[in-house]
């Protein structure tokens, strides 16, 4: 179980530190810090059912989709995404972004990012271009739906798809603890 202080190096070169973990906000929220690198993969466009997700830049530029619309927020501005809305975000600037990110209610979101990064480093993925990536993404965003969803039908199709091609090639979620 991931705990304050825990860092998770993903493959694209981002990195999520978790600041405030749920176990320490009396599930109240959760709260990381993530630092994208020029080039790092962004989510696609999703929802979270129940909680709300902010944002606030403190270094950089963070290009935020809300609603189909696009805004970059620059170093001290912030945006909040209710629940239900579809999102998403990236770093297009060519320099890496710092950005604080906290869903309220938690839900499973640490446990997601774990997940994530416990699964790339079980499965020897060393870059976002190994062709994987996009199978177990998509696997594992499907086994969290109470934490964040497909947003529209192009992504359920699509996620869906990569996903029963991942099982299909007997990948697997699961992770060592």
């Amino acid at each position: 179980m991931a705990k304050t202080g825990d860092r998770f190096e993903m493959p694209d070169g981002s990195v999520y530190e978790l600041t405030a973990a749920a176990a320490d906000t009396g599930g109240e929220f959760v709260e990381t810090e993530f630092t994208l690198p020029p080039g790092s993969v962004a989510p696609p466009p999703h929802v979270h059912p129940d909680l709300t997700e902010e944002y606030e830049v403190r270094a950089g530029e963070l290009e935020v989709m809300k609603d189909g619309s696009w805004a970059t927020l620059g170093r001290g501005q912030s945006a909040s995404i209710p629940p239900g809305t579809l999102h998403t975000f990236r770093n297009r600037s060519g320099e890496t972004v710092r950005v604080r990110n906290v869903h309220r209610p938690p839900a499973r979101f640490e446990d997601y990012i774990e997940h994530i990064y416990r699964l790339t480093r079980e499965r020897g993925i060393k870059g976002a271009r190994d062709p994987r990536v996009p199978l177990y993404l998509s696997m594992l965003m499907l086994a969290y739906p109470d934490t964040l969803a497909p947003g529209r039908a192009r992504e359920r199709i699509a996620l869906k798809l990569l996903a029963g091609l991942g099982r299909a090639l007997r990948l697997r979620t699961d992770i060592s603890r």
